[in-house]
Parts: structure tokens; sequence; C-alpha cells
């Protein structure tokens, strides 16, 4: 690219490649600058270089889809744009527009724009849209997203879902004018048939209403348009019912499982089973349980989901030997020791997939999973004849009456220590 004075005004010179001469049908781009001042004139050189190396790039390598990702070029260099030199890009990209209509016109040996052949050309639709997107008359779908994601508070976990979401609904409605009801029915319905869960499908319907939301917010979308109401979206069955899917296991398994991970010399593996078998808490409130907080007959649970799931666990006499023992073989300050930490912080996600393929080589299905043992712990209290309040205490749920629910301090440690030690294990 080089600049070249002619009467006083400057023109853009740009020499092609040999090996693209033919197909583009000249040898050399020319365009007046407008203007005599050589400041601005090499400011809109500048842009102007950024459509004919485009044009080079077209010429040497077109594939599906290019025409597409060519508009969104454009639209990111108008948006880059200074504002003095935003004028010149939408008169290039109008520029390229018809250029292309033109360049396919000559192709099919129509020269006369009044032809109406030439206003039926396929790629008058084409350069249509592409022009449209370009300047930003059509708005991809994504083009807001980071915008949205930096203005959530969810944690890193809930926000990458969001982010992925959006993402997959954008592979089928890449941009917010191909967003319609009807389309975003046909989407549900074929997630459905797919097999994702209905309340998978509710989850993401949810969360692209929380972007489309932000996009009427910042008026990239009128207001008027609300595409995701009055949905069909599957019923949940039985089996989708949350927690109700997860069945206990029988205590005899439990034992069974932990024998199994002895055998197999996972050692965190089977000291995971252990704490659950003998207190009723999640996996995540395991793998997350500090030294610091165990003290001589207890441990609290700092790390929970829930208000109630913050509490205080008597440590269950079976226990003790083993708690005592990791504790003192812990080289990183938690009870579990050794655990690898995902990117989310998260320090339970392997060990609990390790539990996946200990259970299922045992020959338990979907229905079993670590939260089971949890279910086996509550079942046992309760045929222990064990208050449900007190269950409720040990392992962290809401209470089930509105007096001890919303008044109540809760049980004591002595009346929860009472009621831990009549958990029992066949052979234990």
């Amino acid at each position: 690219m080089y600049l070249h004075r002619r009467r006083r005004i400057w023109y853009a010179l740009h020499d092609i490649p040999a090996d693209v001469r033919q197909a583009l049908g000249r040898a050399r781009f020319v365009k007046s600058l407008e203007t005599e001042d050589k400041g601005t004139a090499q400011r809109r050189a500048a842009v102007l270089e950024v459509r004919w190396r485009s044009e080079i790039k077209r010429a040497r390598s077109e594939s599906p889809g290019h025409i597409e990702r060519d508009a969104h070029y454009w639209r990111s260099v108008l948006q880059e744009a200074p504002e003095p030199e935003k004028e010149l890009v939408r008169s290039l990209i109008a520029d390229e527009a018809v250029d292309r209509v033109n360049q396919a016109a000559a192709a099919k040996g129509i020269t006369d724009v009044d032809d109406p052949a030439y206003m039926e050309l396929p790629e008058q639709a084409e350069m249509s849209r592409f022009h449209a997107i370009a300047t930003g008359k059509v708005i991809r779908l994504e083009e807001h997203l980071e915008e949205w994601m930096a203005m959530l508070t969810n944690e890193p976990k809930s926000k990458d879902m969001k982010r992925s979401t959006v993402k997959m609904f954008a592979k089928a409605f890449p941009h917010v004018s191909d967003v319609r009801r009807k389309g975003i029915q046909r989407w549900v319905n074929k997630l459905a048939q797919d097999g994702k869960k209905a309340a998978t499908i509710r989850r993401a319907l949810s969360e692209l209403k929380g972007y489309w939301s932000y996009l009427m917010s910042i008026e990239a979308v009128s207001e008027d348009a609300w595409p995701f109401e009055k949905l069909s979206v599957p019923k949940s069955s039985g089996k989708e019912s949350g927690d109700d899917v997860r069945k206990p296991f029988e205590p005899r398994a439990v034992v069974k499982l932990l024998q199994a991970a002895k055998e197999k010399s996972d050692k965190a593996l089977a000291d995971l089973v252990r704490l659950g078998m003998w207190t009723g808490a999640r996996l995540e409130e395991l793998c997350a349980l500090k030294i610091e907080n165990v003290s001589k007959g207890h441990f609290e649970i700092v790390d929970a989901k829930t208000a109630s799931g913050r509490r205080l666990v008597p440590i269950h006499s079976k226990l003790k030997p083993e708690m005592r023992r990791m504790i003192m073989s812990s080289t990183d300050g938690y009870v579990l020791s050794g655990l690898p930490v995902n990117k989310y912080g998260d320090r339970s996600n392997a060990l609990g997939k390790r539990f996946g393929r200990l259970k299922t080589a045992a020959g338990f299905g979907p229905e079993h999973v670590f939260h089971s043992i949890r279910k086996t712990v509550a079942t046992i209290l309760e045929n222990a004849g064990v208050r449900e309040n007190v269950a409720a205490d040990i392992i962290g749920h809401d209470k089930p009456t509105l007096t001890y629910g919303l008044y109540s301090g809760g049980a004591s440690l002595a009346v929860k220590r009472d009621a831990i030690e009549k958990i029992g294990y066949p052979g234990e």
C-alpha cells in the first residue's frame, strides 16, 4: 500500500499479487481518498487496506460460510474504526457488497444493472444480509455475551455454564434476528428428542432469558421482542424430580463399597466412604473439610451450600481412629489430603468420578450416587427412632417444622452425639 498525490488529492494504491490478478480482474487497487491532508489520507488508506487485503485473501481461498465470516470481520473493523473514519468504512462495506454482486453478474454474462436477471441474482439476497451484518443492522447473538458475563455475580462454574448455553444456542441462531419463537420451540423439541432432561432444558431457557433481558436493557433487541414466552417444555417425569431419583444404599451395600475401595488400594476413596457412612455429610462438604475445623469429638461444616448445612457434627466412635489417622497423614491441611483442584477450586470433582466408577463396577445404576449414602444415614437414624429435627441438624437439612426451623437454636452437641452413635453397619 502506498499513497500518490494527483492534483492535490491523495490516492491509495495497492499492487495485487500475481497469483490472484486474474481472479480479481486487475493488477492494482486504486481509490481516491478525497482529501488534501496527508494525515487524513494515511488514516483512510489504513482502513482501505483492510478491504483490499480481505479481497486478496478471499480470492485465494473461498469456503462455505465465507460471506458471513467476512461480514463479521467488517463489523469488527467498523466497531474499531475511529469515529471520523466510520463513514468511510460504511462506504467500503457498501462497495464490497455491490462489487460482489457485479462479479457474480459478470460471471453469468449480465452486464446491465437494469436487466431483471440482475435483481434476481441469489447474490443480491446474500449481499443484503452481508451488508446488514457488517453495518450492525443484524447483530450476532454472541456480540454482547462477554459484556453480560462481566456483570454477572455468579460463581465461575455457573458463569461458564451460562456462557456454554448461549454459545450452543448461537450455533442454531447465529444472529439476534434469527431468534423466533417457532424456531426456539423446534430447538427445544430437538433437545428433548436427543435425550436432554426437562430440568436441563428449563435451565437452558432460563439462562437464555437472562441474556435476552440484558440485550433488551442495552437496546440490542426491541422490548416488544420476547420470543421465549409460551413455549411448550417437556414435563418432568418422576425419574427427574431431583433427589427423589436417588435411592439409599442398603447398609450392607455401603460396607461392600468400602471394601471395594480398599481392594483397589484407593485410600482417599475408602476414606471418603468412611466419612460419608458415619456422618451423612455431602461429598463437597467432606472434600472441603479442613483439619482446623476438627475438634476432639466433633467437626464443623463451614463450606455448605445452605445455611442449614453449616453445622457441628459429632465424630462417631467408629470413625475417631480413622479421623485421627487422616489428620496425622495430611500434607495440605485437609482431612482428605492430596485431592486435585479443578479450575473452579473444587476438590471433589475427581474423587466423585472415582466413586461413580466404583459403584458402577459394584453393579449400581444411575439412581445410586454418593448422595445415596447420605440417604442411607437418614434412613438408619429414622429407623433408630431419632427425632427428625435432630437428624436434620446432623445431616444439614432444613428443620421440618416452623417452631424448630425458625426459632430453635438447634439440638445440642450431646443430643446429636447420642443420635449419631445409633448409626451402625453389618460387619462394622
